[in-house]
């Protein structure tokens, strides 16, 4: 629910979307082992009443709210219900039952060490996982919720943070940052099917392990993952190398990977580019593609309707390029991206073309995150987020009209 890795100078913000698939099927040949730690039962620091989504409720009178908190990360499952990280003191978990105006205290009870490097993935508004890493960064505390934070599990666990997505109830995966250095990262890749009680280890590519592969290199920066079932998942990154699209796919649950063809057009092969994992609905997906190119960085969306086993895009469309910012995806059709400024680019036929929105709000060298999720009547409702400022404060803004007018949830 992170995003980090920096080219020429730019940075693009990750954005990944999990779809409740099926489960993981057995895997062939997995290496190393697994860790089954034993559970530990941890009350939340409040008692909330469940909700269902699009479903507001009062808070219930025992969940204290968090006032003017600084939020560092937010995930919205409807205009409603969402969770953030609050980095204020030792952090806490929140969540929030009225599309923002207000936040409740929904952390565990001992629970400190949030922060910045606080990974959370949000499967639904009962159902959360939250990631702490320890000081050694390479092994954490896996946090769980199945009643909307009325009570959590922890598991320990042998990563520290980086990419967490949750399929279903059950399934999981991670892709965890082994080190990076010289332009080459070593990653670890686990899986889980009991909701993150216990994990595999499935792929290394760190070359001083006996069990390493190199079918996802260890040359390239990855910057993200993005799993659709239980069997394709997608790596991307960077390196620079002139016309490479970083974009590594793997249909065995991630124990082999190869690269993926991304066609590009005749004179785009003197370019660099940072490709995004994919946003997925089923069987359409956006590949979000970054392009550096004669001192200016243009960004692009291919697409794919055959649940990315094919991508297409044309980089020559300037009805399909835009400038680069945080992007959000609320379906198949509708798209925003965002660089901070006084434009909003606005697509609503799957990013084949864009118009764009003149804001009320410029955010310019601020904005963290956009996320935008289906309202009520065609209208969409989107969030904005800061990052923290010097006095450690961040914004967050609410938009009911498509993204023209933005008003201050969290000044």
């Amino acid at each position: 629910m992170n995003i980090k890795k920096i080219l020429a100078g730019s940075v693009l913000v990750m954005a990944m979307t999990a779809c409740n698939l099926v489960q993981l099927p057995p895997t062939s040949s997995p290496v190393t082992s697994t860790i089954s730690p034993s559970p530990s039962i941890i009350p939340a620091t409040i008692s909330p009443a469940l909700t269902t989504a699009n479903t507001p409720l009062a808070p219930p009178l025992n969940m204290p709210t968090v006032s003017s908190p600084a939020l560092i990360h937010i995930a919205f499952l409807d205009a409603n219900n969402g969770w953030g990280v609050d980095s204020n003191g030792s952090g806490y978990i929140v969540r929030t039952m009225d599309g923002g105006t207000t936040w409740q205290n929904a952390t565990p009870v001992g629970l400190t060490g949030i922060g910045l490097s606080t990974t959370f993935d949000v499967l639904d508004v009962n159902t959360v996982w939250v990631l702490i890493p320890n000081a050694d960064f390479f092994t954490g505390t896996l946090y769980r919720t199945s009643d909307g934070g009325l009570t959590w599990t922890s598991f320990s666990v042998p990563f520290g943070g980086d990419n967490l997505q949750f399929l279903d109830t059950n399934t999981g995966r991670v892709m965890a940052n082994l080190g990076a250095g010289a332009g080459s990262q070593a990653v670890e890749i686990f899986q889980t099917s009991d909701g993150g009680a216990t994990w595999l280890s499935v792929y290394n590519n760190d070359p001083t392990r006996p069990d390493s592969s190199n079918t996802l290199p260890l040359s390239g920066i990855k910057n993200g993952m993005t799993f659709l079932d239980g069997n394709s998942g997608w790596v991307t990154g960077t390196r620079p190398v002139d016309g490479e699209v970083y974009v590594f796919v793997t249909h065995d649950g991630g124990v082999s990977w190869e690269q993926q063809a991304i066609p590009l057009p005749a004179g785009f092969d003197s370019y660099l580019y940072m490709p995004q994992p994919p946003v997925l609905f089923r069987s359409d997906g956006f590949l979000p593609l970054g392009i550096f190119m004669n001192n200016s960085t243009d960004f692009t969306f291919y697409t794919s309707h055959d649940g990315g086993n094919s991508w297409s895009g044309d980089p020559t469309n300037t009805n399909m390029l835009i400038k680069q910012g945080p992007y959000s995806f609320a379906d198949s059709l509708h798209g925003w991206s965002w660089d901070g400024g006084t434009t909003l680019y606005t697509s609503t036929d799957g990013a084949q073309t864009w118009s764009t929105t003149t804001t009320n709000i410029d955010l310019s060298g601020r904005i963290k995150q956009l996320v935008f999720v289906p309202g009520t009547g065609g209208q969409y409702i989107g969030w904005t987020l800061t990052g923290l400022d010097d006095a450690g404060h961040s914004q967050l803004y609410k938009t009911t009209d498509n993204g023209g007018t933005w008003n201050p949830l969290v000044p």
